[in-house]
């Protein structure tokens, strides 16, 4: 009998394994990144201002440059991803990350201002390209690595949140304290760059959209997946920037000491870690991923009650309960990176949600810090949350209903 041609099945070469490994450390190593120079400005943010002076409005400012530089700098991401290519757009995106942490070393206003306008843009750059390499890299294991990334993003904040006063004291004052977060953003820069240099044989090319591949993120605002995602994804960061961006200042204000007020930050960012892989996993039935969206807003909503009633009484069950609701970019996240049939819908959604969203967002740091210099107490500010957490809980809601 004749021999039966067979076609042998496809076996994952060394340098592919490597390669796919090397990109997932990255990724990881670029979320650990994603929140170490804001929670540690946070943390920072009272000492800053009594050691440089700045003035009350300066201090509204800077928790909301971030939101800020995110909305503007995320709108042009995917034309410079075109341009560059995906992986090399992250690539500058980090190693201006690194750049603006390392320039807040200098103890002045200016660059404390400069710093965060140069090291938020690089992370905006990274937020709004992620869930597409995720999807394009990992496309059988999206929850997977959406999990992993943004559990280390979490640990990244918990750890910042929690030793920033101490790391400040160490090296003699808070703007060097700021700075000491670029040597982690350095290892990151370094590590993608290896990542963007090795080219696996038969692997497809890096996440490009090509010319005809164009969807702009205009047209999916004007579906009813792009609203409501879009709005949601605002009013999500509006309410995480703004709890995280004032808390420590909340509980000082209270009597708490910096350094206790930190930790009860940390807390807060901390219960993600264990609780995103969770949610994620509820998340992939669409009564699960209802149960998912209501149960973390319902979460904020009840945290946000407690900072308002009684801030002293409970901060720590308060942190958790925040720190729940904290668990809405993930799932966020998730949503955006399964939707859309391909990486440039994916790409065009990302980029619609985060610039808009986080024009959103950068009305609560401001408000809250507005409303406290102008009222002198913390009761409007959290009167105001209060509200726009109710609004995430419609909005989850309403997105969830009917979804496939």
């Amino acid at each position: 009998m004749p021999a039966t041609l067979t076609t042998p099945t496809p076996t994952p070469t060394p340098t592919r394994t490597r390669a796919g490994l090397l990109t997932a450390v990255a990724v990881l190593l670029i979320a650990l990144n994603l929140r170490l120079g804001m929670s540690s400005a946070a943390a920072l943010l009272d000492a800053l201002r009594a050691d440089l002076g700045f003035s009350p409005l300066v201090a509204a400012l800077l928790p909301t440059l971030p939101s800020l530089c995110f909305a503007a700098a995320g709108a042009g991401t995917g034309a410079l991803a075109r341009r560059l290519g995906a992986e090399r757009t992250v690539l500058v995106a980090v190693v201006a990350l690194t750049a603006g942490l390392a320039v807040r070393a200098v103890p002045a206003t200016w660059a404390l201002l400069a710093g965060t306008v140069l090291g938020m843009s690089g992370l905006a750059l990274c937020n709004v390209l992620l869930p597409t390499l995720v999807r394009t890299h990992f496309p059988e294991r999206v929850g997977l690595l959406t999990g992993l990334y943004t559990t280390t993003l979490a640990l990244g904040a918990t750890l910042a949140s929690a030793v920033a006063v101490p790391v400040a004291g160490a090296v003699g004052s808070p703007s060097l304290g700021l700075a000491v977060w670029a040597l982690p953003a350095l290892v990151a820069a370094g590590v993608w760059a290896a990542r963007t240099g090795i080219r696996t044989p038969g692997a497809a090319p890096a996440p490009t959209p090509t010319p005809g591949e164009r969807i702009s993120p205009w047209a999916m605002a004007r579906t009813r997946l792009g609203a409501l995602v879009t709005a949601y994804f605002g009013l999500q960061a509006l309410n995480a920037y703004a709890i995280t961006g004032w808390l420590p200042s909340l509980l000082s204000g209270h009597g708490m000491s910096e350094g206790a007020a930190g930790v009860v930050l940390a807390v807060a960012q901390a219960v993600g870690i264990p609780v995103s892989f969770a949610v994620l996993a509820l998340a992939k039935g669409p009564a699960g991923l209802r149960w998912a969206f209501a149960g973390v807003s319902t979460a904020m909503l009840a945290g946000f009650a407690g900072l308002l009633v009684a801030p002293m009484a409970l901060p720590l069950v308060w942190a958790v309960l925040v720190g729940l609701g904290l668990c809405s970019f993930p799932l966020v996240l998730a949503v955006i990176a399964r939707s859309g049939s391909g990486p440039a819908q994916t790409t065009a959604l990302s980029t619609l949600s985060q610039s808009l969203g986080y024009l959103l967002a950068a009305l609560g740091p401001l408000a809250v810090g507005l409303l406290h210099t102008a009222t002198g107490g913390w009761t409007a500010p959290m009167t105001l949350l209060l509200a726009t957490a109710a609004a995430q809980l419609v909005v989850g809601i309403a997105l969830t209903r009917g979804r496939p």
